[in-house]
């Protein structure tokens, strides 16, 4: 029996002993591979998350590859740009390896609107959490305020309560909170007019939700 000496040979591994075809497996492998590795060094992608690491002061040598990774493992079926993504990744990463990382530093970079930031929160809970600060609903609300026309003391006064009011149990999603959060304040603590409409179209979120959450067991135990 020979043991065999392989040589790829357009396209085939032949042995270079006796001549036989060797098992189309190693082909197979061996493509595989060479497509993965196509797919995995994306050069736009790659480009977007060097530059992106760069304006953030981050090593681009230290993180790309597992930036890179987390995307194609996690947030490649989602349709949404690539700096949402990409965004999304750098911050679960920093929190996950015990990094200091602001939202909205991150954010800046990568929203043009409150509906991006919205977006990007939706894409870092898709990833594992093991480190739930990294759904700190605060670090939402600030994100989210920012883009109201509320005056400086009205957000501050909101986060207040956000920090306060927000239930850790309940089904309603951080957003829908904070909306809520937001119109109850207006209506109880500063006695200023603000319809729900304005509220939920500043948050880009429905009104029935938020009806629903503040006829909630939650906030019918709220005070000042």
């Amino acid at each position: 029996m020979c043991d065999h000496e392989e040589l790829l040979d357009s396209g085939e591994y032949v042995c270079i002993k006796c001549g036989v075809v060797l098992a189309q497996e190693y082909i197979h492998e061996e493509n595989s591979n060479r497509y993965q590795c196509v797919e995995y060094r994306d050069p736009d992608l790659y480009s977007r998350i060097c530059t992106i690491l760069e304006h953030l002061n981050l090593s681009t040598s230290c993180y790309v590859e597992e930036i890179s990774s987390l995307i194609y493992k996690y947030l490649s079926n989602f349709k949404c740009k690539h700096e949402l993504k990409i965004g999304a990744s750098i911050y679960y990463l920093l929190s996950s390896k015990g990094i200091p990382c602001q939202l909205n530093r991150v954010s800046g970079l990568v929203c043009s609107n409150a509906k991006e930031i919205k977006k990007i929160f939706k894409l870092i809970q898709i990833f594992p959490q093991d480190d739930i600060s990294i759904n700190n609903i605060t670090s939402l609300a600030q994100l989210l305020l920012d883009y109201t026309n509320f005056d400086r003391t009205e957000k501050q006064g909101i986060l207040q309560f956000v920090n306060i009011l927000d239930c850790k149990f309940c089904s309603y999603s951080p957003i829908t909170q904070i909306a809520g959060i937001s119109y109850w304040y207006f209506k109880e603590i500063i006695h200023r007019k603000k319809s729900l409409k304005t509220i939920c179209t500043s948050f880009l979120i429905s009104q029935n939700s938020v009806h629903l959450y503040l006829n909630h067991n939650c906030a019918k135990h709220w005070t000042a």
